[in-house]
């Protein structure tokens, strides 16, 4: 396990991206990225406070291919549940990849395959600053305890308890996880917009199901999806 620490770096994924002789575990943390970026090219707003970090899961051959495609719901499942370790709050699961306290976006996650290597990044709003123009829809740990974490002392857990679970995982135990994903399904019961290449529909959002997908309800038909990129509906929001 090697460790990278950067004050500034334009993103934690592409570095890790670009090493060679990856190993499992090799992590590399930042004070701030110029470059953070989300799904689907969106831009992380990347502050001096936040936790800023992206590590390496080598694959594993005795894991099918479509396995992987839960990963970043584990990734977020073993998250909220590592950050309920440090506050316990109720914090939800925003499928595919966010994690989402008090109705506001507190956490992102990016997983990129390079070779036989999935690079896993996350962004936390820890202690940092939420900028006055996106306050409405993001939200830090500080603001809501006003206390100061050992960045470091996160992130290192989110990580070992991150194995943990992908260990549960490969020993059978995804209903039981998948179970408690669904617990804490923000989208459930949501008016939502799906919007995928240059096709949008709009339904009211079900379960996470048991291939990782999302239920959607429209109208008299059921749809699952396995990509897109979600939006409540003013509906929703009231």
């Amino acid at each position: 396990m090697k460790i990278y620490r950067f004050d500034k770096i334009d993103s934690t994924n592409e570095f890790l991206k670009k090493c060679d002789g990856l190993e499992e575990r090799d992590v590399v943390i930042a004070k701030v990225q110029t470059a953070g970026k989300g799904r689907r090219g969106n831009s992380w707003v990347s502050l001096e406070g936040a936790g800023l970090f992206s590590f390496v899961l080598k694959e594993d051959e005795k894991i099918a291919q479509e396995e992987y495609l839960k990963l970043p719901l584990l990734v977020g499942y073993s998250l909220l549940k590592t950050l309920r370790r440090f506050e316990d709050l109720d914090y939800k699961f925003k499928w595919t990849n966010d994690i989402y306290l008090n109705e506001k976006k507190l956490s992102g996650i990016l997983i990129e395959k390079i070779e036989n290597n999935y690079i896993i990044g996350i962004g936390i709003n820890i202690n940092n600053q939420i900028p006055e123009k996106i306050k409405e829809i993001a939200i830090s740990l500080n603001d809501v305890t006003e206390k100061i974490y050992n960045l470091e002392e996160v992130i290192f857990t989110i990580i070992e308890d991150f194995f943990g679970e992908f260990e549960r995982f490969k020993n059978g135990e995804w209903f039981k996880i998948l179970k408690e994903i669904n617990e804490k399904n923000y989208l459930f019961g949501k008016r939502i917009d799906i919007v995928y290449g240059k096709i949008k529909e709009s339904g009211l959002a079900g379960e996470i199901l048991k291939n990782g997908e999302l239920e959607v309800f429209l109208g008299n038909q059921v749809k699952s999806y396995n990509v897109g990129e979600i939006h409540i509906s003013r509906e929703s929001k009231g």
